[in-house]
This record gives structure tokens, sequence and C-alpha cells, in this order.
């Protein structure tokens, strides 16, 4: 695994051991896009260890842009019969000669800076890179399509007590560069369910709230991962307003069991939110808790002009998760116990 430390290696054992049909990627091979990313690497060890653990036997190709940055996370993979890094950009047509059996789209700009430094880039992987895989999984006659969509989808709630079940929609701004994410998620999602009509295939459609984990990358922009590189720096967080939206978050770990619980037990054509519906913290709330850990505190400071054009502006997106807690998945960590976690595991990374 590409993060040695028992706290993740528990993660990663917890996956593994859902009680999920595993029976059903037996012998098979699954295609996973985005496979370096924060949800993707952790679905790569979680699979990789299902293999290992109890010999399902499932082909992994994992694909991505970066060949050094795979070989650096899957280095413990090379040589297995199971695995195989394939150089991929999704905005090209996909032309592989493996047999796929199931294919995870996961390969998404994610964090604010890149929508504003690559917006184009941004919009072209959500919609001609899941049209070009749609349309692979067409002529190879996929058996299921699991696309990773997000809470963005949603827009800006219309009241503030309003939350985000599988059917509401909210308001997006299309004329700003911001708009640029949700919307091609949305279009992403619409493109899911005209390939259902038109050449049915079997497609589910997995909405991610804001996820966060030990995979994330370093430099992310995202808010909650920039609070969680100060407490492991052991830094005072500073926030760039006064925190009062309410998001809801998910620990990676439970993100990854989420997606896999719609890839072997979603309803073709249905989507479901990905969440924690615990307690549901302010983004002070968890920069308060962030900081406490180190014994620091939270400083406040507008963001620059740059920042400005990749934040949410959100007042509060807050997911009830009653939908995919019916096909039997259940978070195991709430934003306290996932966020310590993180820090712990990290801090142990950034120290060597």
């Amino acid at each position: 695994m590409y993060i040695k430390h028992e706290l993740y290696a528990a993660d990663i054992a917890n996956i593994a051991a859902e009680n999920l049909p595993w029976q059903k990627l037996a012998n098979k091979t699954l295609l996973l896009t985005g496979a370096t990313g924060l949800i993707g690497t952790v679905l790569v060890d979680s699979l990789m260890k299902k293999n290992r653990d109890d010999g399902l036997n499932l082909t992994v190709l994992a694909a991505g842009r970066n060949e050094k940055i795979s070989a650096q996370r899957f280095a413990d993979y090379a040589g297995d019969k199971n695995f195989c890094f394939i150089k991929l950009d999704v905005n090209n047509p996909i032309e592989l000669a493996e047999h796929v059996d199931f294919v995870i789209h996961a390969a998404s700009n994610t964090h604010p800076l890149q929508y504003s430094a690559d917006p184009v880039g941004t919009m072209t992987a959500n919609i001609l890179g899941t049209h070009n895989l749609l349309e692979f999984c067409r002529m190879k006659n996929v058996s299921r399509f699991v696309f990773v969509s997000s809470v963005e989808i949603y827009g800006k709630a219309l009241r503030p007590e309003d939350t985000f079940d599988e059917k509401y929609c909210g308001y997006i701004d299309c004329n700003t560069l911001r708009a640029g994410y949700p919307e091609s998620k949305r279009a992403g999602e619409a493109l899911c369910q005209a390939y259902i009509s038109q050449h049915g295939l079997d497609v589910t459609i997995a909405r991610l709230s804001r996820v966060y984990g030990a995979t994330i990358r370093l430099d992310d922009s995202k808010a909650m991962s920039e609070f969680i590189m100060n407490g492991v720096r052991g830094e005072d967080i500073v926030l760039k307003s006064q925190g009062l939206p309410k998001f809801s978050y998910c620990y990676a770990a439970d993100a990854v069991s989420g997606i896999l619980y719609c890839l072997l037990n979603g309803t073709c054509g249905e989507a479901y939110n990905v969440a924690d519906s615990s307690e549901i913290l302010s983004l002070r709330e968890i920069a308060e808790y962030i900081s406490g850990l180190n014994g620091r505190k939270v400083i406040f400071r507008l963001p620059d002009e740059i920042q400005r054009k990749g934040f949410s502006t959100a007042v509060n997106a807050i997911m009830p998760n009653d939908k995919i807690r019916g096909l039997g998945w259940l978070p195991k960590d709430d934003t306290r116990s996932g966020v310590k976690k993180t820090v712990e595991i990290l801090r142990s990374l950034v120290k060597r």
C-alpha cells in the first residue's frame, strides 16, 4: 500500500470486510479512472486487499495520466498479475484491447485552484471524458458503469433550511467561472441517463459529499484539506470567511465503500448521496476542532481574487444519506474521528 500506517491499513481492511456481494467481481476486470487521486488510491488499495485476502482474482486496470505518481502510489503491486497501470487521458477516445466488465469514472479536477486555473480541463473531464467512457462501455458491453459525481450538482440551496436529497435542484449561476465544475457534473449525469435510455447501459451514480482523507494532494486548495494540513504542520488555521456554512463530509474510506455499494448493490439509473449524516459541523467548528488538536488558534483572513473565483458560495449543503443506507451502507467515521485519523496519518508521512 502507498501509505504505511496502521490506521490506514485498518481502513482498507474494513472496506475489504464489507458485507457486499464481492463474487460479482470474481475473475472480472475493472477499469478505474483517476486511480492516483484521493478516491482512486483508496479504491485500488481496497480491491487489491480483497484480491490478496480472498482470492477474488479481479484484474484492476488503474488508469491515470502520470506514470511516476502511479509507480510511487502502487509500488506494492508491481508485478502483481491482478494489477495494471494504464496511461490514459479520458478526454481522448478510449481504445483498450483488454476486455472490461466494470468501469468506475473518478477522474476529475476536484479543488478550487484547479477550477480557476484549468476551467476547460475541469469541464472536459466531466463531459467529454464521461462521454468517451460511456462509448467505450457501449462498444465493449461493459456490465456496469459508476459515475462518481458530487454534491456540487445541487448548486446553492434555495432556502437556508433546505437539505439536498437526490431529487433536489438548487441554483447555479452558469455565467461564472466557478459554474464549470457543477454544470459539467450535471451534464455528466445527464449523459449517463441518455446512455441508459438510448443504449441500454447499466449505470449508477455516486454523489459524493466533501471528501477528505490521508490520500489528499498536499497542495489541495479545498478548505477542509487546507485545515488538515495546518493541523499536520501544527499551525494556526486561517479561515477566509466567518465559517458559518454547514456542509456534509465523508471520510475517504467511507466514500470508497459507498462507491462499492453503488457498484455492487445499486439500481441502474439511480443516484446515491454518499455522506456522513451524523453531527453536521460548520467550517468554523471544524477549524476550531483541528486547531484544538495542536493547541493552536483560528485566524480570520479574506481570500485573494484567484481564490475567490474557485470558492463555493453555498450557504449550507447538507446531504441526507437515507437512500444509500437502504443498500446496506453505513459510514464508520464521523467528521471528528475521520479528521483526527487523517491528521495523525499525514503527520507520520510528512515527517519522513
